[in-house]
């Protein structure tokens, strides 16, 4: 079922959202021996208006997709640079990348190839878990924000772990008067209910 994505807009600090990510994707991921950095001085001190549930949604998502497709003893860096009116958040990680040919296609709904047996340490098996719906999921959230999303990778190589890039461009807003923030429809969650 398609529902409609209310946002709740506020002033958000990106790095109060950032750390929050990061303390639920450890919480979430256990005992995955693989290290988020998050490099604080390039994250933007002032707030913009966005939707922090919505925003950290995303971002979890993002970072859980990272760590997940990293090995154990890898490294999930959070960058950011300040673009004209958007704030680039990058998040690197030292997986085993993204093929040519699937990038366009990973924020549509699929369930994720691979081996899960490599790579496994933890309740959360390396590449564990079943449909990849949280790419498209993050990708509703920051396009409801007037924002965009996108990955880099050099290809994909399970012994080399040529790594991926994710950017999430989030419009910095002074105020709820710059923009009129559409409403989107996007899977909401990952329920499906069959009462409605």
């Amino acid at each position: 079922d398609l529902k409609l994505l209310e946002l709740h807009i506020q002033p958000v600090w990106l790095l109060h959202v950032l750390h929050a990510a990061e303390r639920n994707v450890k919480k979430a991921l256990g005992a995955r021996q693989v290290v988020v950095i998050i490099e604080k001085e390039t994250i933007p001190v002032q707030p913009t208006h966005a939707d922090s549930d919505r925003i950290l949604q995303a971002l979890e998502k993002i970072l859980m997709n990272a760590v997940k497709y990293t090995p154990d003893g890898g490294t999930v860096t959070i960058r950011a640079r300040e673009l004209p009116g958007f704030t680039d958040i990058m998040v690197v990680d030292q997986g085993i990348g993204i093929a040519s040919d699937n990038l366009p296609h990973i924020f549509d709904t699929f369930s994720a190839l691979g081996d899960a047996a490599l790579h496994s340490s933890g309740k959360t098996k390396f590449k564990g878990g079943g449909p990849g719906l949280g790419l498209p999921i993050a990708k509703g959230i920051i396009e409801a924000h007037g924002g965009t999303i996108w990955a880099e990778s050099d290809g994909y190589d399970e012994a080399a772990c040529p790594g991926s890039t994710f950017h999430l461009m989030i419009p910095m807003r002074s105020g709820l008067t710059d923009d009129k923030i559409g409403d989107i429809s996007l899977l909401d969650g990952l329920s499906q209910d069959s009462d409605s």
